[in-house]
């Protein structure tokens, strides 16, 4: 019996190894469902490049490409989902790796490999041969890129290895090499503090091509063109941050401030970086805002109306300002070409343009001319045109009906615009075209002054715009009463007196 339980104990270590060992070889496959994960790995082992695609609204995207080592042939072929992650995993040799996360089987995603448990144990010559083939079968990265797998990658996530000269939609990243005087090292990407290379003053880059100067109201992006890295070349890009100051005129040095395109005037921006093992630097750029662009003219074509339109000079509801608001109506040039004209006269003075009075009818043409407040050579320009009109005559009738007796000779126009108390004046409301006033239809009442009823006449006049106003009056010729002859005062004295 105890030899039994000896003999079981023994059998059901070995089951245990062997499920060790090989248990990953049993693992359930993921389920289709499972298997639309977040992120889908893509290894191109004969580039050696490996690009990692995040579901985006139901597509698989691009997002990131790391350098790799493949093992050639050893390297199977496939689409596998993760089943395991280990921080460190022994592998053959004996070496060990960083951030393991399983492929399939004996395949993993893992860091270069370390000589010991130890991160200063890395081989400098393998690391090098990141981007070539070189592994026994794994995939080999970069502890940055291993890291974040392991980081960011949950189990089940769906990885397909195949083989391609095209390294993939992100291209074939660019490796760091490091120094092989030395056997072993740490990874110059290792995010570690303790990390040697971390504590290496880093460097702050800013392109050249960075814009100096900028428009007033343009869009500027502050960190744009500005790179920084460690001395193992790895990004701190994304960790630059930088403060602002404007140079204050009034206090002759820079102040705190808060960058604006909307705010003339030169700014220092500084740039800080910390280095992962904790070196700061910091770098100075100065932009500075301007306005040299052309002014803003606001000048509409019009049309004028003498006698009732105002104002009429010429730079009514005209203005011109700066990018930046300040003003340059009073420091416009204007010139004006009146009707008929063949050349434009300039003002003497934005006073003169301002008092100018539109007296007589017909196109003008007016050009505004200004200059930039900051850079004079720089200048705007605009011509409008005013169609400048005379008002319409105006026809007042006073007396819209007038009446004539049955039998009466037929009235003149004088008389008529007497009797209906006619009056008309031109466009100015002063000018008088009394004598110019018609009427038209009298000659159809010749015939008709013994007959009595109402009659429509019209009475006309032009004015200086050559407009026909035009009115109706009514003439009623009214019935006769019959006339009775009454005697004299002598002719009834005398009949009495032939009485007696």
């Amino acid at each position: 019996m105890r030899d039994f339980i000896i003999r079981s104990k023994k059998i059901c270590a070995l089951l245990l190894a062997l499920v060790m060992a090989f248990g990953l070889v049993f693992v359930t496959p993921k389920t289709q469902v499972k298997a639309a994960t977040k992120y889908w790995i893509k290894v191109n082992k004969q580039a050696n490049v490996a690009t990692v695609y995040q579901l985006k609204s139901g597509k698989y995207k691009p997002v990131k490409a790391f350098l790799v080592s493949c093992g050639g042939s050893n390297t199977p072929a496939g689409t596998f989902y993760t089943p395991a992650k280990y921080r460190w995993h022994t592998l053959d040799g004996p070496s060990y790796g960083q951030y393991c996360t399983r492929i399939h089987g004996g395949i993993l995603f893992h860091s270069v490999w370390y000589y010991s448990h130890s991160k200063a144990s890395q081989s400098t010559v393998e690391f090098n041969k990141l981007g070539t083939t070189a592994s026994h079968g794994c995939v080999r990265l970069s502890v940055i890129d291993a890291k974040w797998i392991y980081d960011h990658c949950a189990l089940g996530t769906k990885v397909t290895i195949y083989s391609s000269k095209n390294p993939g939609p992100l291209g074939k990243p660019k490796g760091i090499k490091v120094s092989t005087a030395r056997k072993m090292y740490w990874d110059p990407t290792d995010p570690d503090k303790n990390n040697p290379y971390n504590k290496l003053k880093p460097s702050i880059a800013i392109s050249k091509k960075k814009k100096k100067t900028v428009q007033y109201g343009e869009k500027y992006s502050i960190k744009s063109g500005v790179t920084a890295k460690q001395k193992n070349k790895v990004s701190l890009t994304s960790k630059i941050k930088y403060s602002v100051k404007k140079y204050s005129s009034k206090q002759k040095k820079y102040v705190k401030a808060k960058f604006s395109t909307k705010s003339l005037g030169t700014y220092k921006i500084t740039y800080k970086v910390t280095s992962k093992g904790g070196t700061t630097v910091s770098k100075d750029f100065k932009v500075k805002v301007v306005d040299t662009r052309a002014p803003i003219i606001t000048a509409k074509n019009r049309t004028l109306t003498i006698g009732k339109t105002v104002p009429t000079n010429a730079v009514s509801g005209v203005t011109a300002k700066q990018r930046s608001g300040a003003s340059r109506t009073g420091a416009m040039s204007i010139y004006i070409k009146t009707p008929g004209a063949s050349k434009y006269t300039k003002f003497s003075s934005y006073s003169k343009a301002k008092a100018y009075q539109f007296k007589k009818a017909g196109n003008y043409y007016i050009k505004y001319k200004v200059t930039n407040k900051y850079k004079t050579s720089v200048y705007a320009e605009k011509t409008i045109k005013v169609v400048v009109k005379y008002a319409n005559a105006t026809l007042n009738i006073k007396n819209p009906t007038v009446f004539y007796d049955q039998g009466s000779v037929l009235p003149t126009v004088d008389e008529i615009k007497q009797d209906a108390g006619i009056t008309a004046y031109d466009y100015d409301g002063k000018t008088s075209l009394y004598g110019k006033v018609t009427i038209s239809d009298l000659e159809l009442l010749s015939d008709k002054m013994n007959i009595p009823g109402s009659y429509e006449v019209t009475v006309c006049v032009t004015g200086l715009n050559k407009v026909k106003i035009s009115k109706k009056i009514r003439i009623d010729i009214k019935k006769s009463e019959p006339v009775t002859e009454q005697p004299t005062t002598t002719e009834q004295t005398e009949t009495t007196t032939a009485a007696e």
